[in-house]
């Protein structure tokens, strides 16, 4: 049986107003472009990426950073929008980063494991990250996602569990090893500031 999800997302990739304001007023502005099929690329400075292993899917991606993903029949589903950076820069050159987010859910039925929030890697360590404030899923991620359980943390007035994972496989750095970090806020939130 195949399932039809919408899923549109809107994030601020900087933060000047408070979390409520960005939930009551946000919307997509800006250029847009739209990808039936798995492609990346680039709209007003801001990265984007669609990828599925099969399926119907579409997405639109805007120059805010706010995106618009549909899926269909699809078993791994990746839509993404966000910063890069080009690892030239250690965390602490970086600083803060902050991500106003609002999630809206329309026909969402039959997904399997999926994590709405924060993604990405970091080089020397290699890791792969995840801050899940979401997700569409009947069930909250838990002890699968990890191999080893590191505790539950309040960050923000909120409270995360983070898992620890070994895994060998594909990279931004090629088939290897590496770890990947999982955060799962325990109560779903469908907008907020991360």
């Amino acid at each position: 049986m195949k399932f039809t999800k919408v899923i549109p997302i809107l994030f601020s990739l900087t933060t000047t107003t408070l979390a409520q304001n960005f939930c009551s007023s946000a919307s997509h502005s800006g250029q847009s472009t739209k990808a039936n099929s798995n492609t990346t690329g680039n709209i007003g400075g801001v990265g984007y990426e669609l990828w599925a292993d099969s399926g119907n899917n579409s997405a639109t991606f805007y120059s805010d950073g706010s995106m618009q993903c549909s899926f269909q029949g699809a078993k791994d589903f990746l839509c993404r929008s966000g910063l890069s950076f080009d690892s030239t820069q250690t965390h602490s050159q970086i600083g803060h980063m902050y991500a106003d987010f609002k999630l809206v859910k329309q026909n969402v039925g039959g997904a399997d494991y999926s994590y709405v929030g924060i993604y990405g890697w970091t080089r020397n360590p290699l890791v792969e990250y995840y801050i899940v404030d979401n997700w569409l899923s009947q069930g909250r991620p838990g002890d699968w996602v990890g191999n080893q359980k590191h505790g539950d943390f309040t960050i923000d007035g909120a409270q995360y569990t983070v898992f620890e994972n070994t895994r060998t496989g594909p990279s931004i750095d090629g088939d290897t090893t590496f770890k990947q970090y999982f955060s799962i806020r325990q109560q779903a939130r469908d907008c907020g500031t991360i």
